[in-house]
């Protein structure tokens, strides 16, 4: 039976169709219909934490997922609340040492309930921060996907639940932190791989790059092929090592080759 516990990964490869269920109690979650964005969204949010992103009782929202998929809308008797919390850390040291003036605060929880995306937003900010600075990223929920993200650019984080839709996480460089080197990808002959992301809605364009970016093996291109010039995605690009030119071999055709600085061309 769907329980608070079950990850969104169990739950839509088990019933696809919830996706339109969880997509009617907030439209962030309409994004799960891309099957990439499922695979690195779904697997590390539960139904609790989904309650607590789409402001809805979990309660209400099992009972509705339960009753689309025919399940009972309850357990009598049973516990709804899913595990409890983990106990709260205290600040780490490298984070209360710091001063107000090297906080960068950014509130992304109007964006969330627009039903924008605020990932652009959140990619900016950590772009732009110096070496002793934290960004303190204020949400409706916890932003999970976020930590292996930032954690593959050196960025340690602390979490801070204020209420139910009201968290504050803390990014930060830790003493001594460097990026995450990118899991080392299968060998394979190192032809281009083609990615096109013509007509999608951001953030599944910058999510199915950086996805395949850290399946490239030594000396394999990649080769985008978008519908505009990828602005926000060139720093992105610059700060993990990769080189990339952009040429518009068509109108309304731009394609972007991208290549570890060094690698075979």
């Amino acid at each position: 039976m769907i329980s608070a516990d079950t990850t969104l990964l169990h739950l839509l490869d088990a019933h696809p169709e919830l996706v339109e269920e969880l997509a009617r109690h907030h439209a962030h979650f309409a994004q799960l219909r891309d099957a990439t964005t499922r695979r690195l969204v779904a697997p590390r949010v539960t139904v609790a934490q989904a309650a607590a992103m789409a402001g809805v009782p979990l309660d209400e929202l099992l009972a509705a997922l339960r009753r689309a998929a025919g399940e009972p809308a309850g357990t009598p008797g049973g516990d709804e609340r899913g595990a409890p919390p983990p106990a709260r850390e205290p600040k780490p040291a490298a984070l209360a040492a710091r001063p107000d003036a090297a906080l960068v605060h950014l509130d992304v929880r109007e964006d969330v309930r627009r039903g924008a995306e605020p990932f652009a937003r959140i990619m900016a900010a950590v772009k732009a921060l110096g070496a002793e600075q934290a960004l303190v990223l204020r949400a409706p929920f916890e932003p999970i996907p976020l930590y292996d993200v930032l954690g593959r650019q050196g960025l340690a984080h602390w979490t801070e639940c204020r209420a139910p839709d009201d968290w504050s996480v803390w990014f930060y460089r830790a003493p001594g932190g460097a990026p995450r080197a990118a899991a080392a990808a299968p060998p394979a002959a190192p032809a281009p791989v083609v990615l096109d992301v013509r007509g999608l809605e951001p953030p599944q364009p910058m999510v199915r790059v950086l996805l395949e970016l850290d399946r490239l093996v030594p000396g394999q291109r990649l080769e985008i092929v978008h519908d505009r010039r990828p602005t926000l995605l060139y720093p992105l690009l610059e700060e993990r090592g990769f080189a990339h030119a952009t040429d518009e071999p068509a109108p309304g055709v731009v394609r972007i080759r991208v290549e570890r600085r060094g690698g075979a061309r």
